[in-house]
């Protein structure tokens, strides 16, 4: 059997719908969680339903989530994963998420330029 929420996840992702709050659900589990005393199954639960807008994105430089309770920083905010351990000597920068953050897509399709054909882009000669 599958956890009920990565089931719906997978549904939602396939354009199955569901009708079910997959956020709602969410809190569903973590209060069985709570009642049963261990951790159920579940993987959408612990690190969150995959980011489908701009404002859903993480945070790029973002320390590492180390716990089950810093992971559930996509609902309850960076205050979770305060202090932990940043391992960069700088901030991280991504072409990729500088066109997402301005409104474009990630990359062109095969017949684009964006990465395609950048100078820095491994293409096979």
């Amino acid at each position: 059997m599958a956890p009920t929420e990565d089931l719906l996840h997978m549904m939602d992702d396939m354009g199955i719908p569901t009708g079910v709050d997959i956020d709602k659900l969410i809190d569903c589990v973590w209060t069985a969680e709570r009642i049963m005393g261990r951790e159920l199954y579940g993987h959408v639960s612990k690190a969150g339903p995959r980011p489908k807008t701009v404002d859903q994105l993480y945070d790029i430089n973002a320390p590492f989530v180390e716990t089950t309770e810093q992971a559930k920083h996509f609902k309850k905010g960076p205050e979770v994963y305060e202090g932990g351990i940043y391992p960069y000597s700088e901030p991280i920068t991504s072409p990729y998420r500088d066109r997402v953050d301005a409104g474009g897509p990630a990359y062109d399709d095969a017949n684009g330029d964006f990465p395609w054909k950048q100078d820095w882009f491994p293409a096979k000669s």
